[in-house]
């Protein structure tokens, strides 16, 4: 009974130990071959996706305020990708959102007049409930839309919120929302310096363009390869990216991005954290099993 036991356990060391040595390299030359192919690849750079709501009435002006805003962030946002929508078009603005959702770095929300409703309503009502966030909302001079909901108070899943709004002063002029919680506050009239500025005109404004233009780029986010979150980039990030935790799951692009922020072609690191080839032993195991019942 012992001899019979010692004969299996060498037939076992036999038929496995060098085998496994053998998978376990040809695993490590095929992942470093991977990662050299994919790494000559560019990295596809992450868009900042930018969704306007013109004002009541908007649709029947096709130069409108929102329309120039977006020109005018174009020229000046990095990787933009920006479409205006009518305030009542916020289940088509939600669809055009998720359509980018693999390839946003930054997510921002604007809005005029009942757009600026609309922007707050689709923060809250469609991307709240699936756990999207918001990186910045802008309302200029907004006001409570048909649709109802929230126009004075920031969605929690919105990061920085601000409000732009002047004092109406027209009998027939409306009145913007001049406090929303948990947004910074501003008075146009007051920072320009310009009484002048009315509900119909702030969303036409150059000098606010270009003040929103920088609100962007203040709330950029980077990309980064740092995948798990620990504060570095290193071999675990790789894994994580292996295993299909990286924001576009199993992609060349993230893969890229990793090798560049590791610092060049990642052989050494890759080398430190290639998995064991499972798979492979478990059909060697099954064959060593088929072949110990023919002894």
């Amino acid at each position: 009974m012992g001899w019979n036991k010692m004969r299996c356990d060498q037939v076992l060391h036999k038929l496995f130990c060098p085998r496994v040595r053998f998978l376990r390299r040809v695993a490590l030359v095929w992942a470093l071959t991977q990662a050299t192919l994919w790494g000559s690849q560019p990295a596809v750079a992450l868009t900042n996706q930018v969704v306007m709501f013109t004002g009541f009435l908007a649709n029947l002006d096709t130069n409108s305020g929102m329309d120039f805003l977006n020109a005018t962030l174009a020229d000046e946002i990095p990787d933009y990708l920006g479409q205006v929508f009518e305030w009542d078009e916020q289940e088509q603005a939600f669809d055009w959102i998720q359509q980018q959702a693999s390839d946003r770095a930054t997510l921002v929300l604007i809005g005029h007049s009942f757009g600026g409703s609309s922007a707050l309503q689709v923060a809250n009502n469609y991307l709240k409930p699936i756990g999207v966030a918001v990186d910045l909302t802008i309302q200029i001079d907004s006001v409570t839309n048909f649709d109802g909901g929230v126009n004075n108070l920031l969605p929690s899943n919105v990061d920085v919120g601000l409000n732009y709004y002047q004092i109406s002063t027209g009998f027939f002029e409306p009145q913007g929302e001049d406090f929303v919680v948990g947004a910074t506050n501003i008075n146009v009239e007051v920072l320009f310096g310009d009484p002048s500025i009315t509900h119909t005109s702030i969303d036409n404004d150059p000098r606010l363009f270009d003040l929103i233009g920088q609100n962007i780029l203040d709330n950029l986010n980077e990309a980064s390869a740092d995948f798990d979150l620990d504060g570095d980039v290193d071999g675990a990030d790789f894994l994580r990216w292996q295993r299909g935790g990286s924001p576009r799951a199993f992609s060349a692009s993230d893969l890229a991005l990793w090798q560049t922020e590791y610092g060049g072609t990642p052989l050494n690191a890759m080398a430190a954290v290639v998995p064991e080839p499972s798979g492979v032993v478990v059909v060697l195991v099954l064959g060593g099993v088929l072949a110990l019942r023919r002894l």
